[in-house]
């Protein structure tokens, strides 16, 4: 039995299997999930990818690795956020489910 579920959302949209149902996902893909959109809706991610300063980078990376370690589902100071332009990977651990590790982007 899982901890945590979900419905898988793909392209800002309902993920739908073969039998038109939508597609449930199950703890690890369900705290990357919500990880993801934590980082997309903070808005962090535009302001880091529009910004030029190097400092100012930096410290809007560290706000997006806040906004993760304030998740309970995640091990403190395990929180790495990774990348350029538009293409970032999250890398963190769950007191759960071991390591994690997902693609992060703006559409």
């Amino acid at each position: 039995m899982a901890t945590y579920t979900d419905i898988l959302i793909q392209n800002d949209d309902i993920a739908i299997d073969g039998d038109n149902q939508a597609v449930i996902i199950e703890d690890r893909a369900v705290i990357l999930q919500d990880l993801v959109h934590a980082i997309r809706e903070s808005g962090y991610l535009v302001e880091m990818i529009a910004e030029r300063g190097a400092e100012r980078r930096g410290l809007l990376r560290n706000k997006i690795i806040d906004l993760v370690e304030e998740d309970t589902r995640i091990v403190p100071g395990t929180a790495k956020f990774t990348g350029s332009g538009g293409e970032w990977t999250l890398f963190a651990d769950t007191y759960e489910f071991g390591p994690i590790q997902s693609p992060v982007w703006i559409n």
